[in-house]
């Protein structure tokens, strides 16, 4: 997290276009200010190149007072965003499940605070705490589900058995961590809690909401994935060639599977706001704060978690008494944002192909709409000095050492001499300082990036804190790892890699591992994943139970898995959230004028180029291609780059994806 937050700051000539039918007069001076700023942001995103088109919307009081649509949905028939467009909306899927919960809740079919197990007696994990999951733990993140089934999950033809393929994956898995004291965004428990709207309500997910939700809403552009048949749909573009990509069918329906529209969305916000969709009771239960007790040490989570919302109070608008309900949502090819602000009954939302920092735009976009309305007056908040530099006390001192986080291992020192917090993050075996932050006399490090750090013990355990600059804002980042007296045989995880062998033609999910230990932290090994849903240089420790199996130690931490090795064909492959890798030391070297068959098991075939070249494949029927660099980083991928001749180095490797009895040709010269 801390890493993100020190990289991350808060291309195609691309026309804006109306969107057919919008309001491209501005009916009242209120609006103007939010209009500017929206075209002005919206046209940022697009223009830094990760973006092909866009989508926003502005609704007050129940009318839609600003539409509009930017770029191309569909460059190839110069086909412009319309007010219908589809784009995927991803996580603020969330709140649709949340609310057919709770709908099901007013039915008295369901009660939020009984055990799921007491609706659905077929949930079943190897880790007995399941049976105390509750219905409520599974949309408020505390359920301690590991995080995110992802095998295919994000797929270009629709058509799926993931809700099986799910269970069957929890049954075999356990918790990282005790129910309902610990809120941390978490996929599968909003997976869970659609299979259980289907098993109650005797329907389909889609049907249910279909009924329930979208027509009461009038939501005529929504629907689980795209409308079948329709056209009229965002496409996102690779900048690299200008091609479309596939479309994408979100198979984690509960969580991020939705398609809509921003004026549909906003329409949604306002079916809530007059409660068509749920009681006035049940709302207010929907949009107070409900994460878990041992959430954050102090202060409130960054993440102040709802029923299935982000934040049920954006942190920028609470110092000028504006509520402001959050949920975002990001897939592979498409990221969305939705404010909703019961009192004033005001909602902003927006959808764009491609990778931008919705949050930021959508803010900009609200606090402007605030102030044209006159709701608040812009802010000329005088500039406070900063705290001055402090000695680091003795009972800091004592926080040095190793943590644990989602995305990495970390190396907390002190430099005395200047009193500063060294961040040491695992790299390629060794860690690497990142930062070097300052200590103040309020107690807390200073990062560049405006956030502050504290370390604090807690709940029993030493915990990495980071903190919001100006509010008691924060989320726990990391969580101290001590080593552990273990003699466990760490010997078929050292200094391996491993690469995808049962990847489906039409999942774009990829991934590949590396694993290894940590010579200060005996008793654990390292899994670092790469691939479409996870950030460059991810690593995560997991603790040894046996020399096959590794458990998870971070109940802080997100999208977690549980690495085992299991003996396939004579080898050893790791399984890993579905997927089975193989040892990249049993691939063979690719052989010119070999044919490739795909064996009966559907397995995967995996080569070594042993030497720079030019490869091209022949696909069969739905086949596909796979190349990844020698650092395993995916080079050329078929399913999105199409059939087409590409230069590999020597130390790659491909993997030919197909069905039993699939023959692969090639030519590869060098």
């Amino acid at each position: 997290m801390i890493k993100k937050m020190l990289t991350i700051g808060l291309c195609f000539l691309l026309v804006l276009v109306p969107l057919s039918g919008c309001n491209s007069k501005v009916e009242n001076k209120n609006y103007e200010q939010a209009i500017a700023t929206a075209r002005t942001e919206i046209w940022n995103a697009l223009s830094a190149g990760s973006s092909s088109c866009a989508t926003v919307a502005i609704m007050d009081n129940g009318k839609v007072v600003y539409e509009e649509g930017f770029g191309m949905r569909d460059r190839e028939k110069a086909l412009p965003v319309i007010s219908s467009t589809q784009f995927n909306i991803g996580s603020i899927s969330k709140i649709f499940t949340t609310a057919a919960v709770l709908q099901l809740c007013e039915a008295k079919k369901l009660d939020l605070d009984k055990p799921v197990v007491d609706f659905m007696p077929e949930f079943t994990m190897q880790d007995s705490r399941y049976k105390d999951i509750t219905v409520k733990m599974l949309i408020n993140h505390s359920s301690a589900l590991p995080g995110t089934y992802i095998y295919n999950g994000s797929v270009s033809e629709k058509g799926s058995t993931y809700i099986e393929g799910f269970m069957k994956y929890l049954a075999a898995s356990n918790l990282k961590g005790d129910p309902g004291k610990i809120s941390v965004y978490c996929n599968d428990g909003f997976t869970l809690a659609e299979a259980l709207i289907e098993q109650i309500s005797g329907q389909s997910y889609s049907d249910y909401l279909d009924k329930n939700i979208f027509s009461k809403a009038d939501m005529k552009n929504t629907s689980c994935s795209f409308k079948k048949g329709n056209n009229d749909v965002a496409k996102k573009y690779s900048n690299e060639d200008g091609k479309a990509y596939p479309l994408e069918f979100v198979n984690i329906m509960g969580s991020a599977g939705i398609s809509s529209t921003a004026v549909d969305l906003c329409k949604f916000s306002q079916a809530l706001l007059t409660n068509k969709i749920m009681s006035k009771e049940s709302f207010a239960e929907f949009s107070s704060p409900q994460y878990a007790s041992e959430t954050v040490p102090s202060g409130t989570p960054i993440t102040s978690y709802g029923l299935g919302w982000d934040m049920v109070s954006v942190a920028d608008f609470e110092p000028q008494g504006i509520k402001v309900l959050c949920k975002s949502g990001v897939t592979l090819e498409f990221t969305s944002q939705l404010y909703v602000l019961p009192k004033e009954n005001l909602s902003v939302a927006l959808s764009i192909a491609g990778s931008a920092d919705t949050a930021k735009v959508a803010t900009k976009i609200t606090q402007a709409l605030l102030e044209g309305k006159g709701i608040v007056r812009k802010s000329d908040e005088a500039l406070k000095l900063p705290p001055k530099n402090a000695t680091i006390t003795d009972e800091i001192l004592g926080f040095a050492g190793f943590y644990g986080t989602a995305s990495n291992i970390v190396k907390v020192e002190f430099d005395q001499k200047n009193n500063t917090l060294i961040y040491n993050t695992f790299n390629n075996g060794k860690f690497v300082a990142a930062g070097a932050f300052p200590y103040k006399e309020d107690g807390f490090f200073y990062v560049p990036s405006g956030m502050r750090i504290a370390l604090k013990e807690s709940f029993g355990k030493k915990l990495f804190v980071v903190y919001l600059q100006k509010t008691d804002s924060c989320i726990v980042d990391g969580e101290s790892l001590e080593a552990l007296n273990n003699t466990v045989d760490a010997s078929k995880f050292i200094e391996k890699q491993w690469i995808v062998i049962n990847l489906s033609s039409f999942d774009f999910g990829t991934i590949t591992a590396n694993s290894g230990v940590i010579s200060e932290l005996p008793g654990y090994i390292y899994i670092g994943l790469e691939g479409s849903y996870w950030l460059e240089g991810s690593y995560t420790i997991y603790k040894l139970k046996d020399e096959n199996t590794a458990e998870m130690v971070l109940p802080y931490s997100r999208d977690l898995l549980e690495p085992k090795i299991i003996e396939k064909n004579g080898k050893n492959v790791l399984t890993v959230l579905g997927f089975t890798l193989m040892d990249t030391a049993d691939a063979s070297v690719i052989q010119t004028g070999e044919k490739i068959s795909i064996n009966s098991d559907n397995q995967n075939e995996c080569r070594l180029f042993d030497k720079d070249g030019i490869f091209k494949g022949t696909l069969p029927n739905a086949g596909r291609i796979v190349i990844f660099s020698p650092d395993l980083k995916v080079q050329y991928d078929s399913l999105m780059n199409g059939d087409k001749e590409v230069s590999v180095s020597q130390g790659s490797y491909v993997v030919f994806v197909g069905k039993s009895g699939d023959i692969f040709e090639f030519k590869y010269t060098y």
